[in-house]
């Protein structure tokens, strides 16, 4: 694997910029802005069980679980941007805590630090279903999250769970996988 990644320098930067879109620091794009942006397009390598696609929703649920960590602007850059050919519909459940009908429309479930001290409650009543999780929170992917984004100087960098991901029913493309620091979830 990393030595496909050093054969393939020049892929590999194209696909991360494509990640973080063109031009993304130079347009000064805050780091809610980019972590939002990084969301959408894990999205987009990211295969879910048909059943969850041809639900009844004709949108694609974009959940924030807990208290929002984005600004306006950053939720303006993915609302109604389409994957799996369904407009991002953006939901905002302040508390933290859902209903089995919430989370039916969630295809993706960024939880906020505001859920910290929940993470273990929140990730088992996630675990089962086929909903991305993405947060920010430290070791996020070692506790049963899916993908924890990490800020790294300037940059911002990814781990995956892949054992998480495949017990959800969820394939993220092996593109992704390969720029990601993989880690599994560690025993409490």
């Amino acid at each position: 694997m990393f030595s496909t990644l050093k054969a393939l320098p020049g892929f590999t930067l194209a696909l991360l910029m494509y990640l973080v879109a063109p031009t993304a620091y130079e347009q000064g794009l805050g780091e809610d802005t980019l972590k939002a942006l990084y969301s959408y397009k894990f999205a987009l390598f990211t295969d879910w069980p048909v059943t969850k696609l041809n639900d009844s929703n004709n949108t694609f649920g974009f959940c924030i679980i807990g208290r929002n960590p984005f600004g306006q602007a950053a939720l303006d850059t993915i609302q109604d941007k389409p994957v799996k050919n369904k407009p991002i519909q953006i939901e905002v459940f302040n508390s933290g805590v859902l209903s089995e009908a919430s989370l039916n429309h969630c295809h993706i479930a960024y939880i906020s630090h505001s859920e910290s001290q929940n993470l273990p409650t929140l990730l088992s009543r996630l675990h089962p279903l086929p909903i991305l999780t993405i947060s920010d929170i430290s070791n996020f992917s070692a506790h049963g999250g899916m993908i924890t984004l990490v800020k790294s100087g300037e940059h911002i960098q990814f781990q995956i769970n892949p054992n998480a991901v495949n017990e959800a029913g969820l394939s993220i493309s092996s593109k992704i996988i390969e720029l990601a620091t993989l880690v599994n979830t560690t025993p409490r």
